[in-house]
Formats: C-alpha cells, sequence, structure tokens
C-alpha cells in the first residue's frame, strides 16, 4: 500500500508539468497526439451534448438523447475525420484506452500511460496526465462533473492489497485538484447530485460504497457490505457484495430509501430516472425507482443492456434485440455474423460492436432494420461507440478516431 501510495504521489506532482507543457506547447506531445492524421473543418453542429460517463450518465442508459445530426437519414454519409494517436506505454500496461467521455468541447480517454485531454473537434492533445509507472495502474474509472474530471484508479500489483486512489482534475488544466487515499480499490465511479461515489472490495478491504463531495472530496457517507450500481434523480441503486438483494439510498445522504431481496447484478436507470433493471441469475427484472415493486420481468441473457425512452436494447447471441420499457415484449431482433457488444443508442440509431471482424452494426432503433453496412467504422472489437454533438467518437487500439456526416 505504501509503494502505491508513494507512486500516485508522484504521478500528481507530474501532473501540472504535463498539463502544462501540452497546453503551452504543442510539440511536447507526441507527434501522433499533437498532430492528428487527415484531419479537416469539423461539420456544423449543435450545441454539443455532453456525455459525462463511460454509459453516458449515471443511469448507465448508454442513450445520448440529445442527438440528431447523425441519424437514419445521414449515416451513410458519416465519413472518418481524424485519428489520434494515443500514448502506449513502453513495457506491459494494466491500463488500456477506453472510449471517450464528452463535456465543453473535449473528449477525456484514459490510455495505456495515464488519461488524456483532447479537442472535440480536431482532436489535438490538450493535457495529460502520465502514471509515474505506467504498468502499475489499472485502466481508471472516470467521470466529469462541475468543470473536474474525476477518476478512480486501483493498483494492479497485488490482486490482495491493490491499493486506490480517488482523484479530481481541473477539466481545463489537467491540474490535481484533491485526491483521496481511503485504502480500498475502487471498482466503479460515478458521480450525481454533486457527489462522487466509488466502490470496491478486496482481500485486505471488505465491501463498501463511499461517497465524496465533488468539489472537495470531502467525504459524505460510507456504506459497508454493498457494492455500487447506478443513480438516477438522486437515488443510488446499490446491491449486497455477499449475497442477493438491491437497495435504493440517498446519493446525497446515504440514507436508505427502500431494499429487495432479489437482483444481483444492476444494469442501468431508465432516461428519466423513473425505473430500474437489473438481473438475478435468471430474470431481467425492470423495479420502480420510487419503491422497488416489480414492474415486468422477462428471461435473463447474459447480455449488455442499453435504455431509450421507449426500448430496452441487449445484446443476444449473434444479435441484438429490443424490448417495450413498458412491459417488457420483445419488439424486434437483428441478427448479426457475430457476437454484439455493447448497444448504444442514439440519434434513432443502435450502434453495437461485432466480432468476427465483422464491421459495426447499425441499426434503426425503431424497427432492428439495418440502416448502414458500417463498413466506414471498420471492426472494433468488443468496445462501444459515443455520439455526441453530431461527430462519432470510438477508440481502435491505441487511437482516437472521428466521424461526422460529409
Amino acid at each position: 500500500m505504501r509503494a502505491f501510495r508513494a507512486l500516485l504521489s508522484w504521478s500528481s506532482t507530474l501532473v501540472v508539468t504535463c498539463a502544462l507543457t501540452a497546453a503551452a506547447s504543442p510539440a511536447a506531445a507526441s507527434p501522433a497526439a499533437a498532430s492528428p492524421a487527415a484531419a479537416s473543418p469539423a461539420a456544423a453542429s449543435p450545441a454539443a451534448a455532453d456525455w459525462t460517463h463511460p454509459g453516458y450518465g449515471p443511469g448507465d442508459t448508454y442513450f445520448n438523447p440529445r442527438e440528431s445530426v447523425i441519424n437514419p437519414r445521414s449515416i451513410d454519409g458519416v465519413a472518418f475525420r481524424w485519428s489520434t494517436g494515443l500514448p502506449a506505454a513502453p513495457g506491459p500496461s494494466c491500463s488500456e484506452a477506453t472510449p471517450p467521455l464528452v463535456a465543453a468541447g473535449r473528449l477525456f480517454v484514459a490510455d495505456e500511460t495515464g488519461i488524456g485531454a483532447y479537442r472535440a473537434a480536431t482532436g489535438r492533445l490538450i493535457w495529460h496526465h502520465t502514471w509515474a509507472s505506467p504498468g502499475d495502474f489499472r485502466t481508471p474509472h472516470l467521470a466529469v462533473s462541475g468543470g473536474l474530471l474525476l477518476a478512480g484508479v486501483s493498483g494492479c500489483r497485488s490482486f490482495e492489497d491493490p491499493g486506490g486512489r480517488i482523484m479530481a482534475l481541473d477539466a481545463a488544466t489537467g491540474r490535481e485538484r484533491w485526491h483521496v487515499d481511503d485504502g480500498g480499490p475502487v471498482a466503479s465511479l460515478l458521480v450525481d447530485r454533486g457527489v462522487v461515489v466509488a466502490d470496491g472490495v478486496s482481500d485486505a478491504f471488505p465491501a463498501r460504497v463511499r461517497a465524496l463531495r465533488v468539489s472537495d472530496g470531502k467525504r459524505r457517507w460510507v456504506l459497508p457490505g454493498y457494492l455500487s450500481g447506478v443513480s438516477a434523480n438522486g437515488r443510488l441503486l446499490v446491491h449486497r457484495a455477499y449475497g442477493d438483494g438491491v437497495a435504493a439510498v440517498s446519493v446525497t445522504t446515504g440514507r436508505r430509501l427502500w431494499s429487495k431481496p432479489t437482483g444481483t447484478r444492476i444494469e442501468a436507470a431508465t432516461p428519466a430516472g423513473n425505473r430500474f433493471y437489473v438481473t438475478d441469475r435468471s430474470h431481467l427484472i425492470c423495479l420502480k425507482a420510487s419503491n422497488g415493486s416489480v414492474v415486468w420481468r422477462v428471461p435473463a441473457l447474459d447480455a449488455w443492456i442499453g435504455a431509450d425512452d421507449r426500448r430496452v436494447y441487449r445484446s443476444v447471441s449473434n444479435g441484438v434485440e429490443a424490448l417495450d420499457a413498458r412491459n417488457g415484449r420483445r419488439l424486434w431482433g437483428a441478427d448479426f455474423e457475430g457476437d454484439a457488444g455493447q448497444p448504444v443508442a442514439a440519434g434513432g440509431l443502435v450502434y453495437t460492436s461485432v466480432d468476427a471482424g465483422e464491421p459495426l452494426g447499425v441499426l434503426n432503433a425503431a424497427t432492428g432494420a439495418v440502416a448502414s453496412s458500417g463498413t466506414q467504422f471498420h471492426q472494433l472489437d468488443e468496445r462501444y461507440v459515443v455520439v455526441s454533438g453530431g461527430r462519432l467518437y470510438l477508440t481502435r487500439r491505441n487511437s482516437l478516431e472521428a466521424y461526422t456526416p460529409s
């Protein structure tokens, strides 16, 4: 633990230098990061809809309700605009490139060596926070709130006692605003109502959810024996770490609102925040956020989940299916030549990676019909795309790419 804290402390000292150098002198960045390939002026777009969490928001819906530029009519005209190389570790690294978060015209991406901020329109590097020893840290969990980039990071040298830190970086400059070393690893992180929530468990640290104030990192509350899930409208859904059952607590105070003995995994909230989706060993279950009562249940699949206002999308063997959000009834199914990944909904479209070397899957959200061949995006491993402000972003190995309508 002491070694982990020392490494993180060194990294925190380095971030100010890296941030100021990169911001003041683009040449200080690696050539690939500083000089995006095939960059061109981006098409005009509306005010960007921020994508502040990996799943769009703290509800993990993977649905952007504000996207309208890229839609079923324009998708075939979407083309490559730029690519930016991401820093690579000189040796083995426990961290890897992540799909970007989007906020205030910036993209925030974890990579093999740390975390970087890039201009959303061009891909140019703004600043980079570099770990002191890239091989010692797992891929960080990120969220953006109140002009801060929140990051939860754990060590990867020890499974029994990996250690962890929650930190806040200035989103514009990369300067560290605060950090908290509270012992346990960070397995997830989200922000709602000005509170950053993290969880984790290891052999040395029993499971617990902890909540800190976003502005200064001051502890708000701790809930032992649970792991965090999703949050919507100030209700945080958590699940038991050592058994079945979920509970809703106030994200600001930790006060329990209700609990139910069902559910082993938390999937998502609805965009309106009035329902939660959870799974147990045999069912996907829709619960009322107000009291936890069951709205509907259907047979469960080992699947990634996405949700818009009308439908629940889930990956199935060699495809994606949509369920009616009101009652769980199957609305449509779409088949691919390989297994589908995380569904992402935006602008009336559903996107998913497809394995077996297949291109990105692009479907009409209402009907499940193929909306585009997706060949312009090529193959995407098991990652997901981010669609925001008229641009489609993706990470492919150690590069960040952007696509816009022609």
